[in-house]
């Protein structure tokens, strides 16, 4: 061990490098390294960026077929009215000393005031000579309801104001078609200053039953803070049971989601048909079945328990079988995305603010604020097909035992159906991918309000072929194959009205159809299950029944077949009997026919519907023939023609319109629509009845013809509708399609289609129009549904 040691001791000792680096330049030498290594690291994410680039499709660049907005400066002939112009006129409006208006912000039931500023439709044979440059752009102009509660009588005005944008005149405007002139001051629409004083009269009248709500129902009303135990007061109509009454039932419910559902047996009536509020009085109190004409009565008699009283009390979880939370089946789930709308090209329709072009079809939209959304002035490949496609009112009338059912009539239009038209939820209402349009009205309100995206437009595939035909030659081997995916346009808008959601859909389609469609989803609206309910409906959930109802919808369709001379006939089917020319003996055959019947004037075109004749209703142009001496028609189809049975009930006068499943009538300016605001406040004898449309039997026969359309459905309430009704079963469509208009099928000159035929050596030939097969080139970008608010935007 000691020699080993002693050896490697004497070893050489090293000598130092001859390179000393500094320690500047160590750290010099180790920034470059690290800058490389990054520099390699930023190379391969470029590298990674540019691959993806190249192998995925970019997003479509559609900017110049849909960025249009809307025009508030120069708008169209069809165009909502702009903000700008709805504060002209209400700015000149004020400003007319003889008229006394209040400003809304202060009005109260007695003043009067502005309700409603909306567009006033241009008259037809104006805008037609307009357009084929025979006359001179017409000027816009609107239309102002002034409630005038401090007159005597008190009474509703309508006035015609204008020229827009700078208004110089106010004209009184009385409707020739209205029956009744001064419109009736109970014959108004509630609005917002006259349901804040009835919610401070309902405050005030019960505040004695607030021991009754907390034993009955666990509930307060006065006091209480969303979602902490607290009732709510809804108010239904018709107000009163005979003309020129106003007396309104508020119906209490529990604070819960799905409130509609929670039905709590107490209801209150309160006459507030005078203009005064210190006139407003109690006429009648409902508490578990049982009828009381003075609060303190019922205050009174429910303290000493000598009536049946209610013990409402509802666990908190029990109580969300209302609400849209998920439950039910998990292992029935799948935990994945569904089908998403992809447009390979982006889009195939063009909106330039409100006209909109799509496949050989050019039209506008506007949205009115009573009756809704309207399509004007509709061409399909250069010619003219309608003038307007519009819905005009919605009705439910109820059936049961209570005063919430029995005398429960609803029309829709005097609940404004456009101003009830909200923001569209992208990825729900409509696909993420769809085009977006806010919409302005002037209701309720001192200030312009903008509806945003309460309108979206699309184009849908229903997965479905339009046309297709497999083809076998006479050994049975294939042929060839045609066909062409069923590919249209939707314009939609919701209307969320009581407690229901219409889904309104207008489809134009690449054949020549067009279709007006309703589909209807939202809660029930349920009654407290009483024993005399039973009848009239199914349960639901502990004490709540929900009661048989029909819903009717109104739609006006002015088709123009070329022009406006038009005529309207039915193809009636029939069955014939006989024996056969090319047969010896007796041989018969029954089979079908039909004959064309000329409908000369109204009420010949306007019987109520036979359900036991089959017929086609034909629109066609005696002037106008195709190819094959066929004369140009389009045919219109009702799908959901829907039986009125309550035509004999007072309370559907204002729904005369019901009785018709068609209608047709010579086109009159004044009679642009059936149903009016009015009706829902006063029923019985209403301001516009639509039966005097067909009064004076005009002809229609090479007349311009306006066809009015009614359908609808019965709805029975079942367990399936909780927490609301789905809109699987609950769809009504009108389809208006060519009739000999064309000489073949006009989707033929759509390239997205495909041919396959067997050649000569067997090969298939696919052809596609040049159009690619291969993936998507873009993708359109999605709409977030995170942008969604649900407000209403008051502007300045």
């Amino acid at each position: 061990m000691e020699e080993k040691v002693g050896v490697l001791s004497q070893r050489p000792v090293r000598r130092p490098s001859a390179v000393v680096i500094s320690q500047r330049n160590w750290f010099l030498i180790r920034a470059l390294a690290i800058a490389t290594s990054c520099l390699c690291v930023l190379l391969i994410i470029a590298l990674i960026v540019v691959v993806i680039i190249k192998t995925t499709p970019p997003y479509c660049s559609s900017s110049e077929l849909v960025g249009k907005g809307p025009n508030l400066e120069n708008p169209g002939l069809f165009n909502d009215l702009t903000p700008n112009e709805m504060e002209a006129v209400r700015d000149y409006m004020l400003g007319q000393d003889r008229l006394g208006l209040t400003p809304y912000e202060d009005a109260t039931v007695n003043s009067s005031y502005i309700y409603m500023i909306t567009l006033q439709s241009h008259l037809k044979d104006t805008m037609l000579k307009f357009q084929t440059g025979n006359h001179r752009r017409p000027r816009r102009a609107a239309k102002v309801v002034v409630y005038r509660g401090d007159q005597r009588p008190a009474r509703v005005e309508e006035y015609l104001v204008g020229p827009l944008p700078q208004p110089s005149y106010a004209r009184a405007l009385w409707s020739p078609a209205y029956r009744r002139v001064p419109i009736p001051y109970t014959s108004r629409p509630v609005d917002t200053i006259e349901r804040k004083q009835l919610k401070e009269f309902l405050n005030v009248i019960t505040e004695e039953l607030q021991s009754l709500f907390r034993e009955s129902y666990g509930l307060s009303y006065h006091n209480c803070s969303r979602g902490e135990g607290c009732l709510i007061f809804r108010d239904f109509a018709p107000r009163g049971t005979e003309s020129g009454q106003r007396m309104s039932w508020f119906w209490a419910y529990r604070d819960k989601d799905g409130s509609y559902l929670h039905p709590l047996g107490f209801a209150v009536q309160i006459d507030h048909k005078d203009p005064d509020p210190s006139m407003w009085v109690v006429t009648r109190v409902m508490y578990n079945g049982q009828l009381f004409y003075e609060i303190e009565d019922l205050a009174q008699r429910y303290a000493q328990g000598s009536l049946r009283k209610i013990v409402g009390m509802m666990d908190p979880v029990d109580a969300q079988f209302s609400s849209y939370k998920r439950r039910g089946h998990a292992s029935f789930d799948t935990p994945l995305r569904g089908p998403r709308l992809v447009e390979p090209d982006g889009h195939r329709y063009s909106i330039d603010d409100q006209f909109v072009k799509y496949f050989g079809w050019s039209f506008n939209f506007h949205m009115r604020t009573t009756t809704g959304l309207q399509i004007l002035d509709v061409y399909f490949q250069g010619e003219k097909i309608a003038y307007e496609l519009s819905l005009q009112d919605i009705t439910a009338f109820y059936t049961g035992y209570t005063p919430e059912t029995s005398w429960l009539a609803l029309y829709g239009v005097s609940w404004l159906l456009g101003a009830s038209s909200y923001e569209l939820v992208p990825g729900v209402d409509c696909p993420a991918t769809a085009s977006f349009r806010d919409a302005y009205h002037y209701v309720n309100t001192g200030k312009p309000l903008r509806y945003k995206n309460s309108v979206c437009v699309f184009e849908h595939s229903s997965s479905l072929p339009l046309r297709r035909h497999f083809s076998r030659d006479t050994d049975g081997k294939f042929n060839s194959y045609g066909g062409l995916v069923s590919s249209s346009l939707v314009v939609r808008t919701i209307i969320s009205l009581w407690s229901s959601d219409y889904i309104l859909d207008y489809i134009f389609h690449l054949d020549g159809a067009i279709e007006l469609k309703i589909s209807l989803t939202g809660y029930v609206h349920a009654s407290y299950d009483l024993t005399g309910q039973r009848p009239y409906g199914n349960r639901l959930h502990d004490n709540v029944r929900g009661n048989l109802h029909q819903h009717l919808f109104h739609w006006k369709v002015d088709l123009d077949i070329e022009q406006t001379s038009n005529r309207y006939q039915t193809l009636d089917l029939s069955t014939e009997s006989g024996s056969s020319f090319w047969y010896e003996g007796e041989v018969n055959k029954t089979q079908l026919k039909f004959e064309p019947v000329l409908k000369e004037d109204e009420r010949d075109a306007s019987a109520p519907y036979d359900f036991d004749q089959p017929r086609k209703h034909i629109i066609y142009n005696r002037k106008a023939d195709n190819r094959f001496e066929a004369h140009r028609a389009y045919e219109i189809i009702n799908e959901a023609k829907s039986k009125f049975l309550l035509e004999n009930s007072a309370i559907t006068n204002a729904a005369s319109w019901a009785r018709y499943q068609i209608a047709v009538t010579k086109y009159k300016d004044i009679e642009d629509a059936s149903s009016s605001i009015y009706a829902q406040g006063d029923p019985y004898d209403p301001v516009l009845d639509f039966a005097r449309f067909l009064e004076d039997n005009d002809t229609i026969v090479d007349t311009d013809l306006i066809f009015w359309l009614t359908s609808g459905l019965y709805h029975i309430p079942h367990a399936e509708d909780v927490p609301s009704s789905s809109s699987t079963a609950t769809q009504c469509r009108v389809i208006l399609r060519p009739y000999n208009f064309f000489n073949h099928c006009p989707s033929l000159a759509v390239s997205d289609a495909l041919l396959v035929k067997r050649q000569a050596d067997g090969r298939l030939d696919f052809d596609t129009f040049g159009i690619s097969s291969e993936e998507p080139r873009c993708y359109q970008r999605e709409k977030e549904m995170t942008g969604f608010s649900g407000t209403v935007d008051t502007l300045s």
